[in-house]
């Protein structure tokens, strides 16, 4: 990066500076547990809102489901037991939850039994 300054980013994505970037880090929040973070989320919005993101749920939602996009192993793994505790709240887009769990048990970057846990509950979901 020029000027020394960490970057974010691969080559193949958009790299945006730590200062001055308005760049929040999301990923590392699936190292915690959902009702944490959406606690977390739900006390802090006043100063979290108003740059185009609905509501804490929303906000869940667009972090999972990136992380999930993205497929990367160590990511995806943690956002699948975010989908898990999300499928049966009717707070979340049950259509985006079903999709991205769909997508996790076929994803082969995943270790099997994290596979077999998004299969049984999406099926879980559906009934």
């Amino acid at each position: 990066m020029p000027e020394e300054m960490l970057g974010i980013g691969t080559e193949d994505e958009g790299r945006a500076t730590l200062e001055g970037s308005g760049y929040v880090a999301m990923w590392p929040f699936l190292e915690r547990s959902l009702d944490a973070c959406l606690d977390e989320f739900s006390r802090s919005w006043h100063l979290l809102g108003g740059h185009g993101v609905s509501s804490p749920h929303r906000l869940v939602e667009l972090t999972v489901a990136s992380a999930c996009e993205r497929r990367r192993p160590y990511w995806m793994a943690l956002a699948v037991p975010w989908l898990i505790r999300m499928a049966p709240l009717p707070s979340f887009d049950s259509r985006l939850v079903s999709d991205l769990l769909s997508s996790a048990a076929e994803a082969e970057v995943l270790p099997a039994a994290l596979r077999d846990q998004a299969d049984a509950a999406l099926a879980e979901a559906d009934e």
